[in-house]
């Protein structure tokens, strides 16, 4: 609270017991100051065919079971026909999924802060759908390219680089050994319909992890986001929001760098400044790149999603964490019923290690059409090149936007045929604390991209269910 208020010369709110563990790189990181404040930044956009709430939070991942709290709290009369609550994955605030916390064995999550964060969002919803006004909407779309400086083997110029090539990509990318990314910065901006058309709000979805204070960090921050939404409110007015798309395995800013225009050199990685170098310049892309024609002055939406989408939970590691605690044990199913039994599976001598028995986690993807833009809403850290084959199911639309930890965060999502088993088939040696006698060693990829990962499912069971909600955009 002091530090809050030291801040932002405001009176705190006490939300969050102490000490507040980060979230994103590894456990015991906990908070000692404050660079900006977290936010949960929306807007509802009501037209013919319904009403549609997008709120974007500065955290790293939300549980749909949150969402539905969230739903749930939401006033019927605010009329939404379809919440969509997206995390940024910025990995500079609190742990709200649990596996960030003083030790391996510990939640990092403090339930009454996502009761907080649950309100908070609801009352967000609110406020908009009670403040809707005539308004136009406008769509662009422009690119990162040549935003970064190429100096780093890693780094292409596209202002975000690949941490994880698999098998395979140098066959998909062979102009960039295999790094695949996504440099689209897809817009939305809402104009008030009469004079003097200011602006109400400016969307941004762009696929990079928020991650570019790393690990060493200990303020909390929005990073790199924040400083874009500065600048495009400076530039444009109104109301900034930033989405994160297709930013898994693993799409990001650590490798990159960018120009500091007042050093008249790079910037240091992993500071401040160069967070707000790059926000800054993302927000001139954004800014330089949105038409100066009007808009269009109402809003045609198709809409559709389901829920919930089954996916079979392959990891042991989540498998462990939820027998002890540390994930939230209310999201398995077994033949559709919710089945949060432990057991014992492993043979000797590993049968002490206990197990969640569920077969499934419940998921939801969604989809929805606003004018000439279509959207797709994934629960996962979306490998980009399964979102360019979204895209491409966007028959008709002039501009595409991937909202990507949409509604849940289940981690990555990636070609099931590029799937490595060697971290989860060798997970009880691993937990035992013996990897060196699993018959894989040591040939075991245990690469963030696999081990906090559900499965070889993922990818056939998402895919499975959006492929036809997209297709069913343009029937």
């Amino acid at each position: 609270m002091d530090e809050y208020e030291a801040a932002f010369g405001t009176t705190a709110i006490v939300n969050h017991t102490d000490p507040i563990f980060m979230a994103g790189f590894g456990n015991d990181r906990q908070a000692s100051d404050y660079n900006d404040r977290l936010w949960a930044r929306g807007l509802v956009i009501d037209g013919e065919g319904g009403r549609i709430a997008i709120v974007a939070l500065d955290l790293i991942g939300y549980f749909n079971a949150e969402i539905q709290t969230i739903r749930s709290l939401v006033d019927p009369a605010a009329g939404v026909d379809y919440v969509v609550v997206h995390s940024t994955h910025q990995h500079e605030g609190p742990d709200t999924l649990g596996i960030w916390g003083p030790d391996a064995v510990t939640s990092g999550a403090d339930p009454g802060y996502l009761e907080f964060v649950n309100a908070s969002v609801a009352d967000c919803i609110e406020e908009a759908a009670a403040h809707l006004q005539p308004a136009r909407l406008k769509f662009s779309t422009t690119v990162s390219t040549g935003l970064s400086l190429g100096l780093d083997v890693e780094d292409d110029g596209f202002g975000v680089s690949d941490g994880k090539v698999l098998a395979g990509d140098d066959a998909i990318a062979p102009d960039t050994d295999g790094r695949i990314v996504d440099p689209r910065l897809s817009i939305l901006q809402a104009t008030r319909l009469a004079p003097p058309f200011r602006v109400l709000a400016t969307l941004v979805n762009f696929a990079s992890h928020p991650e570019s204070l790393g690990s060493n960090n200990t303020r909390i921050t929005g990073d790199f986001p924040h400083y874009a939404r500065e600048a495009i409110e400076a530039s444009e007015g109104g109301l900034a929001i930033w989405v994160s798309g297709a930013l898994g395995v693993l799409q990001g800013p650590l490798d990159i760098d960018v120009q500091d225009p007042e050093a008249g050199q790079p910037a240091v990685r992993r500071t401040f400044r160069w967070a707000q170098v790059h926000g800054e310049q993302l927000a001139e892309r954004v800014v330089a790149a949105i038409p100066k024609k009007r808009g269009r002055p109402t809003a045609r939406i198709e809409l559709v999603h389901t829920q919930p989408v089954p996916v079979r939970l392959d990891n042991p590691f989540f498998r462990f964490f939820i027998a002890i605690g540390v994930l939230p044990s209310d999201g398995l199913f077994t033949s559709g019923a919710p089945d949060d039994s432990v057991g014992f599976p492993f043979p000797p001598p590993f049968d002490p290690i206990p197990q969640a028995l569920g077969e499934d986690l419940h998921t939801e993807v969604g989809a929805f059409r606003i004018n000439e833009a279509s959207f797709a809403v994934v629960p996962s850290e979306l490998d980009p090149q399964i979102g360019e084959t979204y895209r491409a199911r966007m028959l008709g639309a002039e501009h595409t936007f991937i909202i990507g930890l949409g509604n849940d965060e289940i981690g990555y999502q990636l070609p099931a045929a590029k799937w490595d088993d060697s971290c989860h088939a060798c997970a009880p040696f691993i937990l035992a604390g013996v990897p060196e006698f699993c018959p894989l060693y040591p040939a075991i990829d245990c690469n963030t991209v696999f081990e906090n990962n559900v499965g070889a499912a993922v990818d056939p069971s998402i895919s499975g269910a959006l492929e036809p909600l997209l297709d069913g955009l343009h029937d």
